[in-house]
């Protein structure tokens, strides 16, 4: 069936503005549900007589609103006429082509009116009838679903966080302003006994408890919601306060205790662990710094130039390799931006291969992107050797150049993700034997393998102009995601 906008709409002679409140309270139908431990469900009455009902899923998403034929003299429509609360029994039909079902339930039914004192549809708080039942448990019940409606009709409207993330899992305390608790779920006496709180709970004051509860009376008299995270010895609590206004002067308060325990355990552990990995590259990039200050010493104590040249690009390789370790190292995980290698590796080159005369600027455009170290690495070694190949061929004998470097995502005609990295330069362009080149040079063979073999990718290669354009597809797999548009 269609969503709650578009049949309040089309179903009911309600104004936009009352549309919207029966709106807003339809997204807290999981908080009462989780609150209250009970069946809760919206009622609106359709122009032409039929019942309009949605419930909370355990999912905590609204069910699909349903459409009802429900008698005039049905205690809901009553209900929804008079605009007066209801408590009692309530028999709901449900037809079929083929079956007639019959439920009954004992229901708490109160009135949602708009501002002018109309009432434009009602939540129910509904429970299974059972063979155990008496005057104590129906107070004891009209106490949590006055209080849980409560909390859902006047809500902390500039809070929406206080309503998020809340189960029947957690422990769900109401309190009068006194301290007197009225109200403790399974979850609730549970905590309690972890804590050394008086098992009782109900009947008992939440300020002479062990909880640490300076913060949640001043939520209570500033009717301002909080949340804020206690350790008790080893447990770590998730206080979540939602003041609930009766009246001018009567108030209660709704507390919500989430054990996050494990959490923060896991937090902990993570935390070691990308202490670990931060440390490792930190080792790595130190070990390759140290093999390309070697192969450094060998090149300086070599009479050919040929050596000389084979050592430097070697060394250009492996400080490119380093370069992915030592940005890693200052992430918290093990992934690293695009952008950071791209232009550290630039600024790298630009030093190592280029004139004190020259200026060749380099323009990073397009999206972001984080990707693992490990294929950071193969990117990385790609990116070393077609900057080389600017400083060494393209703007060999230039002073003045321009390099422009796009990332952007495409998809393929395979219908693949792809990450393209597009270069741009405006030096001497392609030579005509380019082709051939690429068979005899060592660097050109180590782009080509890195991006087909490494990195599931494609790479193309054209003169434009008087410069280059080269034209990188790549895979992107699971590894990827986009940082931002800058």
């Amino acid at each position: 069936m269609a969503s709650w906008k578009d049949i309040l709409d089309k179903e009911t002679d309600l104004y936009p503005t009352q549309q919207a409140l029966l709106l807003q309270f339809s997204q807290r139908l999981s908080f009462g549900k989780a609150i209250s431990e009970q069946g809760v469900s919206l009622l609106v009455q359709a122009k032409d007589g039929h019942l309009l009902l949605s419930g909370a899923l355990d999912s905590g998403h609204t069910g699909m609103v349903q459409k009802y034929e429900v008698p005039m003299n049905h205690p809901i429509q009553e209900m929804l006429r008079s605009g007066k609360p209801y408590t009692g029994l309530m028999d709901w039909e449900e037809r079929t082509d083929t079956d007639i079902t019959k439920e009954s339930y004992h229901a708490y039914v109160y009135p949602i009116v708009d501002n002018g004192g109309k009432c434009i549809g009602a939540c129910a708080f509904t429970n299974p009838v059972s063979e155990v039942y008496s005057s104590r448990y129906d107070e004891f019940m009209s106490i949590v679903s006055q209080t849980a409606f409560q909390g859902m009709l006047v809500p902390q409207l500039q809070q929406p966080e206080l309503y998020e993330g809340i189960s029947i899992l957690d422990g769900i305390l109401f309190f009068e302003q006194d301290g007197t608790i009225l109200y403790a779920n399974r979850a609730a006496k549970k905590l309690g006994d972890i804590l050394g709180i008086d098992r009782r709970l109900q009947g008992t004051s939440i300020y002479s408890s062990t909880l640490k509860v300076g913060r949640i009376k001043k939520a209570l008299e500033d009717r301002v919601g909080t949340i804020d995270e206690e350790l008790y010895g080893d447990i770590a609590l998730r206080q979540v306060m939602i003041p609930v206004v009766l009246g001018v002067k009567w108030k209660r308060g709704i507390l919500v205790l989430q054990d996050k325990t494990e959490l923060r355990k896991r937090d902990q552990e993570l935390l070691v662990k990308n202490s670990v990995i931060k440390e490792v590259h930190h080792r790595v990039k130190n070990n390759l710094q140290s093999v390309a200050g070697l192969l450094r010493m060998q090149s300086r104590r070599s009479s050919s130039d040929d050596v000389k040249q084979a050592l430097q690009d070697s060394i250009h390789r492996i400080e490119s390799m380093a370069l992915v370790h030592e940005i890693v190292s200052n992430f918290d995980e093990d992934y690293v931006a695009l952008r950071s290698i791209i232009e550290e590796l630039w600024r790298l080159l630009r030093q190592g291969l280029g004139a004190s005369d020259q200026r060749i600027d380099m323009e990073c455009i397009g999206e972001d992107m984080i990707m693992s170290s490990h294929k950071a690495s193969y990117v990385s070694l790609v990116l070393n050797e077609l900057f080389s190949n600017l400083f060494k061929h393209a703007f060999k004998d230039r002073t003045e150049g321009q390099v422009q470097v796009e990332v952007r995502e495409v998809m393929s005609q395979e219908n693949r993700d792809m990450l393209h990295i597009i270069i741009r330069d405006t030096g001497c362009g392609l030579p005509e034997d380019f082709e051939d080149t690429r068979q005899r040079r060592l660097g050109l063979q180590i782009i080509d393998n890195l991006v087909r073999n490494e990195l599931d990718g494609t790479i193309a290669w054209a003169s434009q102009g008087t410069g280059t354009v080269v034209d990188i597809w790549i895979h992107k797999g699971e590894e990827y995601a986009r940082l931002s548009s800058r």
